[in-house]
C-alpha cells in the first residue's frame, strides 16, 4: 500500500527531534509508523540503539511487531532487531527490574490483578471505616432514604466510594505523591473532605500492597520515574539503548508517562495521536491536553495525517459536519474546543484502497418512545441485516454497562449470534466458564441440570433449530426510512417496526435439556445392558441431530467423570485436552492449573465443588488472567457475529454496520442543566458528584490553581468528553451508520428527552440525504 500525505513526510523527512503526528480515524497511523521504523533501521539510523514503540493494549504490541517485521521482510531484512514495541507498564517493568532495591521491593514482587485490587481497597476503606463511619455516612442524604433501601444505598455508595479512591489515590502517584506526603498536604482539610478521605485511606492500601508483595499500574509509573531521576548510569543506559522513542495513542497519556518517555528520548520523541478521540479522562488520570500541547510546541514538527479511506464519504460528511457543529454552534461556548479543527478526507479516487461506496445513503437516525422499544427495533434491524448479509460486520454500541444487559437479553432471547466486548464478556471468559461447567458436573454427576449446562456451554454449540412454520411477510417503512420484513401474526408491531421476525423454531436443545432436568443422569451414563432405553426418550427428540450428537459424547463423559478428582491440577489439564483447547485457551488452562495448586494447598477443605462455584461466579479470580491472554489475541469482529460493546471499547476498532444507541440527554448531555451520569441521587446535594470535589480539591491543594465552581467545571469536562466519545461512534461505521435516542415519560418527571446532538444530526441527515436522492 502506497503512502499518503502526512503519511510520506513522516517516513522521508522525520530523522531526529521532537515529532507529532496527528491522525484522524483510519488514517493509518500503525501502518505509517511501521514502515517508518522499517526505513529508520534499513538505513542505520537508529544504531547502536534501537527503536522503542509504547503503546496502550497488548494486542496493539502485537500488531505492531508483525508489521514492522512484515515490512521488514519486504525490503529484504530478516529478524527482529532494531525495535522493541511494549506497553507502558511492560517498559516500567522492565526499568523496575533493574533496580527494585531503589524502591524498597524484593525481586519477588508481583504486579497485582484487578481482582486482587478491588479486594485490598476494599479491605482498605473497612478497616478505615472502623473509626471512621461517621464520616463514611455523613455524605448520604438519609433523610429522604426509604428504610428498605437503606442497605442497599450502603452497600452501592462503599462500592463507589472504593472505586473514588482508587481514583484519588493514581492522582496521588501520578503527581509523585507518597502516601506520608499526601497525609501532609490534605491535613488543613475538613474532615467532611472525600479527598482527606483518600489521603487517610492510601497510607492504609499502600501498607496492604507492600505486605502482600504487589505493585499496582500506577506504582510501576510512580517507581519508574523515581529510580530514572536517582539512578543517573541507568538513565543514560536506557537512552543508548533507546535511541528515538515513539508513543501510540498520545492523546490518551498521563503526566508521569509523558515525564518518563520525554527523560527516556533524550530529544528524539515521536508522538502520535488523535486529541478528537480522547475519551478516557473521566475514568483514568490521562490528560489529552499534553498531546495538544506538545503539537502546538514551536520545536515540534508536526505530520498531518488527513486521508482515511475506512469510512463512506456519506459517513466522513456527518463526521466533518459533526466537528464543525461542536466548534461553531455548540450550545456551551466554554465546550467548543471539545474537537479540534481535524477534519477527515476521503482517498483520490486513484488510491489502491478506496473509500466504500453505498448504493443509498448509508447514514440514518430514529428516536424511540423508550429505550426497551429502541433496543428491540435495533436488534430486530441487526437481524436483518446479518441475515440479508451475511458478509458484513455489525455492531451495536451502547453508552453503558446496563444497556449492554438489556441489548444481550434481547439477542439471547431471538438466539441471535453476537460477541460481547466488556471485562466480564462471555466471549473474554469462555474458557474459565467451560472448564467451570465440566467441573461443576463433575463434582454433582447426579444433577440433569449441570450435565445439560455442560453439553451446551461446552460440546453441543451449533444452534440445532428446526423450522416447522413458514411465515407470512409483508413490507413496511421503519423508522429509520428502511423497508423490513415484519410478521403479521405480531399484533403489537407497527409500520415503526425495524427488522424481520423469525420463524417459529422447535429448538432441539430446550429439548433435550427438558429431557436431561428430568431423567436419571445415571441410566444416561451408566444404562442396564449398556443401552439407553429409547422408549424413554421423546420421539421429536430421538428423530433429532442433537441427540445423535450428544451420544457421541457419552464415552468421553464417563471417562472424565472416572478421572481421579483428587488430581485437580491434572484433572484442569485433561479436561483442556479434551475440549481440544487451542494455544491461548490452553494457556489460560494451565493458569488456571497452577492457581488451583495453591490455592489447595492453602485450604486443604476445597473441593471440586468449590472450585466450580468459582470458576462459574462472573467475577472469578481467574478472569484477569483470561482477558488478558484475550486482549494479546486482539479482537477481530466476525461477519454474521453481531458485536456489542460500550462506545468506550470500540475505539481502534471499525464494521460494516453500526448502530449508536442511547443517544439520551443524561448519556449525551450538551447543555449544563441536562442530566449527568456522574451525580449520584442518595448523597446529599453538596456531594452529589463527589468526582468532581476530589478532582477540584487535589488541583487546590496541590496546585493552588483551581477557580470557579467544581460541579460546573466537571459538567463542561463530561460534555467535551462526551461529544468527543459520539465522534468516535460515528467513525467506526464503514459503510452504514445507524444513530437512536429515546424520547420516554414526556411531560412527566422522568421524562428522558433525546441528545441535542441526535436532534442536529437528524436534521443534517434530512438534508444531507435528500441531496444525495
Amino acid at each position: 500500500m502506497g503512502l499518503r500525505k502526512g503519511q510520506k513526510e513522516l517516513v522521508e523527512q522525520y530523522r531526529g527531534g521532537y515529532c507529532a503526528v496527528p491522525a484522524i480515524p483510519g488514517g493509518g497511523k500503525t501502518y505509517c509508523l511501521s514502515v517508518w521504523a522499517a526505513q529508520m533501521i534499513a538505513l542505520g539510523i537508529p544504531k547502536p540503539g534501537k527503536i522503542l514503540i509504547v503503546t496502550y493494549m497488548n494486542s496493539a504490541v502485537n500488531n505492531f511487531k508483525q508489521r514492522i517485521s512484515a515490512e521488514l521482510q519486504r525490503i529484504g531484512i530478516q529478524g527482529n532487531k532494531g525495535y522493541f514495541v511494549s506497553t507502558i507498564h511492560g517498559l516500567c517493568l522492565q526499568i523496575i527490574k533493574e533496580k527494585p532495591d531503589l524502591i524498597i521491593a524484593n525481586e519477588e514482587f508481583e504486579i497485582i490483578d484487578e481482582v486482587n485490587k478491588v479486594h485490598i481497597i476494599s479491605s482498605a476503606v473497612d478497616e478505615w471505616r472502623r473509626k471512621n463511619e461517621y464520616r463514611f455516612r455523613s455524605y448520604i442524604d438519609e433523610a429522604n432514604l426509604s428504610s428498605n433501601r437503606t442497605a442497599d444505598v450502603y452497600k452501592s455508595w462503599h462500592d463507589k466510594f472504593c472505586s473514588l479512591i482508587l481514583c484519588a489515590i493514581g492522582d496521588f502517584k501520578c503527581r509523585g505523591i507518597t502516601p506520608q506526603e499526601a497525609i501532609k498536604k490534605c491535613g488543613a482539610l475538613s474532615d467532611k473532605s472525600i479527598l482527606k478521605c483518600a489521603s487517610e485511606i492510601y497510607v492504609l492500601y499502600d501498607k496492604m500492597l507492600k505486605i502482600s508483595g504487589f505493585l499496582d499500574f500506577d506504582d510501576m509509573l510512580y517507581n519508574s520515574k523515581k529510580i530514572l531521576m536517582e539512578d543517573s548510569n541507568l538513565l543514560e543506559k536506557y537512552r543508548n539503548k533507546y535511541t528515538f522513542v515513539c508513543e501510540d495513542e498520545a492523546q490518551d497519556s498521563n503526566l508521569i508517562q509523558s515525564e518518563i518517555l520525554t527523560m527516556l528520548a533524550n530529544g528524539n520523541l515521536l508522538r502520535v495521536g488523535d486529541s478528537n478521540q480522547a475519551i478516557c479522562g473521566s475514568f483514568s488520570n490521562s490528560d489529552f491536553t499534553l498531546f495538544k500541547d506538545f503539537c502546538e510546541n514551536p520545536a515540534t514538527t508536526v505530520y498531518n495525517i488527513t486521508e482515511s479511506s475506512r469510512n463512506t464519504k456519506d459517513i466522513i460528511n456527518l463526521a466533518n459536519f459533526f466537528v464543525r457543529y461542536v466548534r461553531n454552534e455548540h450550545p456551551v461556548p466554554e465546550c467548543r474546543d471539545s474537537l479540534l479543527p481535524q477534519f477527515i478526507e476521503p482517498v483520490d479516487d486513484a488510491d489502491e484502497r478506496r473509500n466504500p461506496t453505498t448504493p443509498d445513503y448509508g447514514v440514518k437516525a430514529a428516536v424511540f418512545p423508550s429505550w426497551y422499544d429502541e433496543a428491540r427495533k435495533i436488534v430486530k434491524k441487526a437481524e436483518s441485516i446479518i441475515k440479508e448479509f451475511p458478509n458484513k460486520t455489525v455492531a451495536i454500541l451502547a453508552p453503558s454497562a446496563w444497556k449492554i444487559r438489556e441489548i444481550v437479553k434481547i439477542l439471547d432471547s431471538y438466539d441471535l449470534p453476537y460477541e460481547q466486548l466488556d471485562n466480564s464478556s462471555a466471549e473474554k471468559n469462555k474458557t474459565v466458564r467451560m472448564l467451570g461447567r465440566v467441573i461443576d458436573f463433575i463434582a454433582f454427576p447426579e444433577d440433569g441440570e449441570k450435565l445439560a449446562d455442560m453439553m451446551k456451554d461446552c460440546f453441543l454449540l451449533d444452534r440445532y433449530e428446526d423450522s416447522d412454520q413458514k411465515r407470512v411477510n409483508q413490507v413496511v417503512i421503519d423508522s429509520f426510512g428502511d423497508t423490513s420484513i415484519i410478521d403479521e401474526a405480531e399484533p403489537n408491531q407497527n409500520e415503526n417496526s425495524l427488522g424481520a421476525v423469525e420463524e417459529k423454531k422447535v429448538d432441539q436443545k430446550e429439548m433435550l435439556t427438558q429431557f436431561l432436568r428430568r431423567y436419571p443422569t445415571e441410566k444416561i451414563l451408566y444404562p442396564q445392558g449398556g443401552e439407553i432405553n429409547l422408549k424413554d426418550v421423546p420421539k421429536d427428540l430421538l428423530k433429532s441431530k442433537i441427540w445423535s450428537d450428544f451420544t457421541s459424547y457419552l464415552e468421553l463423559l464417563r471417562e472424565l467423570l472416572e478421572f481421579p478428582d483428587t488430581l485437580v491440577e491434572k484433572l484442569i489439564l485433561y479436561i483442556s485436552e479434551k475440549l481440544n483447547f487451542g494455544r491461548e485457551e490452553r494457556a489460560i488452562a494451565q493458569k488456571v492449573a497452577g492457581d488451583v495448586r495453591y490455592l489447595m494447598s492453602r485450604s486443604p477443605a476445597w473441593r471440586l465443588g468449590d472450585l466450580s462455584l468459582e470458576l462459574l461466579s462472573p467475577k472469578n479470580m481467574f478472569n484477569y488472567f483470561a482477558g488478558v491472554v484475550w486482549e494479546l489475541k486482539g479482537y477481530e469482529p466476525k461477519p454474521g457475529v453481531i458485536t456489542v460493546a460500550t462506545y468506550h471499547k470500540s475505539k481502534g476498532l471499525e464494521w460494516d454496520v453500526v448502530f449508536l444507541t442511547g443517544l439520551n440527554f443524561a448519556d449525551f448531555p450538551v447543555n449544563l442543566k441536562d442530566k449527568f451520569i456522574g451525580e449520584y441521587w442518595f448523597l446529599k446535594e453538596e456531594y452529589k458528584n463527589p468526582q468532581a470535589l476530589i478532582k477540584a480539591e487535589m488541583q487546590k491543594q496541590l496546585e493552588g490553581s483551581f477557580r470557579g465552581d467544581p460541579i460546573v467545571k466537571s459538567k463542561l469536562e463530561t460534555i467535551s468528553e462526551k461529544a468527543r466519545l459520539l465522534y468516535v461512534g460515528i467513525t467506526r461505521a464503514k459503510e452504514y451508520l445507524y444513530l437512536s435516542g429515546e424520547h420516554s415519560n414526556q411531560g412527566k418527571r422522568n421524562e428522558v428527552p433525546p441528545s441535542k446532538y441526535l436532534l442536529e444530526i437528524r436534521k443534517y441527515i434530512d438534508e444531507a440525504g435528500g441531496r444525495k436522492e
